[in-house]
C-alpha cells in the first residue's frame, strides 16, 4: 500500500552490526520499499491501486499481464527469452532482504477464480533473487501444480492444488535466513495461519554466500516458458522451429525463445493477481495478517 501515518511509528530500524535490529509490533509496509521491474512492460493497464478488492483497508494492489506483453531493460530482453513479467522489485536491493540475516514477509493475496495456469509454463508470484544467481534463492510457482522452490533444487515443497489457491484471499507469512549456518530453521512458509512448508538447512548456495550478495524481493505476476503453452493448445509455426529456442547443455527447453514473433492459433491467457498488507519485519507476529487483525491493528492503505 501507499505511504501513510502509519510509517511514522513503524520505521523504527536499526542498521548495523551483525543483524537488522526491527522494532515495529505493527510490521514495516513493503511500500517505499519497492519499485516496478524495469522489464515490466508500459501500459496503464500493468499496475495500479484499485478500490472494493482488498482483504483489508480500501485498497489493493493490481497486476495485469497480457499476450504480448514483454519488455526490456539494459542488456535483458524478456521478448527473446520465452517470458514476460510485471514485476515489484525491492529498491535499493538488501533494503528488506539480507545476506547473513533472516527476515519475516507478510501479505495476502488473490488469484481469480479464472486464472488459467501455463501448465509446463510458470506463472512466479513471489522470489527472491540474489545479485548474480539466475535462479531466484526462493520462489512460488503456480501452475498445475503449485510449487515452493530453492535455488539448489533441494528440499523444496508442494503448495497443494491450483484449485485450492484460487477465488479468495490467502494470506501468507513466510521467514527466510540468507545465513548458512547457526540457524534450526531457514525457511518457512505459512498459509492461512498453517504451516505449510519448512527447510531446516540453509538454502543461499555457499558460493553465493560467500560473494556477501546483493538481495531483492520480487513480488507480481513473471511467466516464463510461455511457448510450451502456446504450443499445446495451438500449433507451433514452422518459422518458430526454424527460429531460436530456450536451450542450455544440449536440451531445448522450449518450443521458441521469441513465441510472441509468431501466430501460434491461440493466444496466452491474460493474468490477473491481486496483493494486499504487504509487511515485513523481525517477527511473524509483526506482518502475519491474520495475528495483526486479531490485534486490532489497522491495515496498510
Amino acid at each position: 500500500m501507499r505511504l501513510s501515518s502509519v510509517m511514522a511509528f513503524c520505521l523504527t530500524v536499526v542498521m548495523g552490526g551483525p543483524a537488522m535490529a526491527i522494532d515495529a509490533s505493527f510490521g514495516i509496509p513493503v511500500a517505499g520499499r519497492v519499485a516496478l521491474e524495469g522489464l515490466s512492460l508500459d501500459g496503464a493497464y500493468r499496475f495500479g491501486y484499485v478500490n472494493g478488492m482488498a482483504r483489508r483497508g480500501q485498497q489493493a494492489q493490481r497486476f495485469e499481464i497480457r499476450h504480448g506483453d514483454c519488455g526490456r531493460a539494459s542488456r535483458v530482453n524478456d521478448c527473446d527469452k520465452d517470458r514476460g513479467r510485471v514485476e515489484m522489485k525491492e529498491k535499493p536491493k538488501n533494503n528488506m532482504s539480507r545476506p547473513n540475516q533472516g527476515v519475516w514477509y507478510g501479505y495476502s493475496v488473490l488469484i481469480p477464480k479464472d486464472f488459467v495456469s501455463l501448465g509446463r509454463g510458470n506463472t512466479m508470484l513471489g522470489q527472491v533473487k540474489a545479485e548474480g544467481l539466475s535462479s531466484p534463492l526462493w520462489s512460488l510457482t503456480f501452475n498445475d501444480a503449485p510449487k515452493l522452490r530453492f535455488a539448489d533444487k533441494k528440499n523444496g515443497c508442494k503448495l497443494g492444488s491450483m484449485a485450492s489457491w484460487k477465488g479468495r484471499w490467502i494470506d501468507i507469512t513466510i521467514y527466510a535466513h540468507y545465513g548458512r549456518s547457526g540457524q534450526d530453521v531457514y525457511f518457512q512458509l505459512y498459509k492461512d495461519g498453517k504451516l505449510l512448508c519448512q527447510r531446516r538447512s540453509p538454502f543461499v548456495p555457499k558460493h553465493v554466500a560467500q560473494s556477501n550478495p546483493k538481495l531483492g524481493l520480487k513480488y507480481g505476476i513473471y511467466n516464463s516458458f510461455v511457448s510450451r503453452y502456446l504450443a499445446k493448445h495451438g500449433r507451433t509455426p514452422a518459422a518458430a522451429k526454424k527460429g531460436p529456442r530456450m536451450c542450455s547443455g544440449g536440451k531445448c527447453k522450449s518450443p521458441s525463445a521469441t513465441p510472441f514473433r509468431y501466430e501460434w492459433g491461440v493466444r496466452l491467457p491474460t493474468h490477473v493477481i491481486y496483493y494486499d498488507e504487504m509487511r515485513f519485519g523481525a517477527r511473524r507476529e509483526h506482518v502475519d495478517v491474520r495475528m495483526l487483525e486479531a490485534r486490532g491493528v489497522p491495515p496498510v492503505d
